[in-house]
């Protein structure tokens, strides 16, 4: 796993979306609510949704990365309350390998081009707000949306990342002015893989000096495991701080 603190170009891989929001389409069909299961190929991801959609309103869209081995059923779990008490969508992809291609490498970026499939199929069947389209991760899940923001500046509306071990800039990101998303991040203070003073505080100030806004979170006596708090706290975080409806 990359130990990279901070934010550099990455020539080796593309993290710049080939994707714009999009209206939804008319159908004569409603879209399917609750759990909803988006596969490509190899790739898949679960979307949950409200029970009931408002085709008058818009909706936040929250993508949940799960760490390295996989835990997106853990994740669906976790999140299976969260569309009717938030009144948001929450995509929880899984990797194709065992954690996300930035980190696996191995050339070709599967997960990448799944997510933009995905959010492109959202986009056309759910009323999202591309204002309110928000990163979350774990660990190198927390890495990966880190990443993805940082290379698409102001398409995101924010990042909560738990654990982020480093952070990837596409080259063609670099220098862009954009500095609209926010982050909430949490780290470990006993955390021995990702220790506090050389990885926590680092990426705090990185940020911070790059001009992002930056909520920092301490688990105090936290190792390599979220706190249960977490992503609560996160979540609240944001829709206290969303300019949305």
């Amino acid at each position: 796993m990359p130990a990279h603190v901070g934010c550099y170009p990455n020539p080796m891989e593309r993290m710049t979306l080939r994707l714009a929001h999009r209206p939804v389409e008319a159908r004569e069909e409603a879209s399917p609510t609750g759990f909803v299961e988006l596969e490509s190929g190899s790739s898949r991801a679960v979307l949950l949704t409200p029970s009931v959609i408002d085709s008058q309103r818009s909706y936040p869209l929250i993508t949940v990365f799960h760490g390295a081995g996989r835990q997106d059923e853990m994740l669906v779990k976790a999140c299976r309350d969260q569309p009717d008490s938030r009144q948001a969508l929450f995509l929880i992809p899984r990797s194709v390998e065992p954690t996300w291609d930035l980190i696996a490498g191995g050339g070709g970026q599967p997960d990448l081009e799944f997510l933009e499939y995905a959010w492109d199929l959202v986009y056309r069947r759910y009323p999202i707000d591309p204002g309110r389209q928000v990163l979350m991760g774990y660990s190198d899940g927390a890495s990966y949306a880190l990443s993805l923001a940082l290379s698409n500046p102001g398409f995101f509306d924010a990042g909560l990342c738990w654990a982020a071990g480093f952070a990837s800039m596409d080259r063609n990101a670099v220098g862009a002015q954009d500095k609209r998303t926010r982050f909430y991040l949490e780290y470990g203070t006993a955390d021995p893989l990702f220790p506090f003073d050389q990885i926590a505080l680092p990426m705090r100030e990185n940020l911070e000096r790059a001009g992002y806004r930056v909520q920092f979170s301490v688990d105090e006596g936290g190792r390599h495991w979220p706190s249960g708090a977490f992503q609560g706290e996160a979540l609240d975080w944001y829709f206290e701080t969303s300019d949305g409806i």
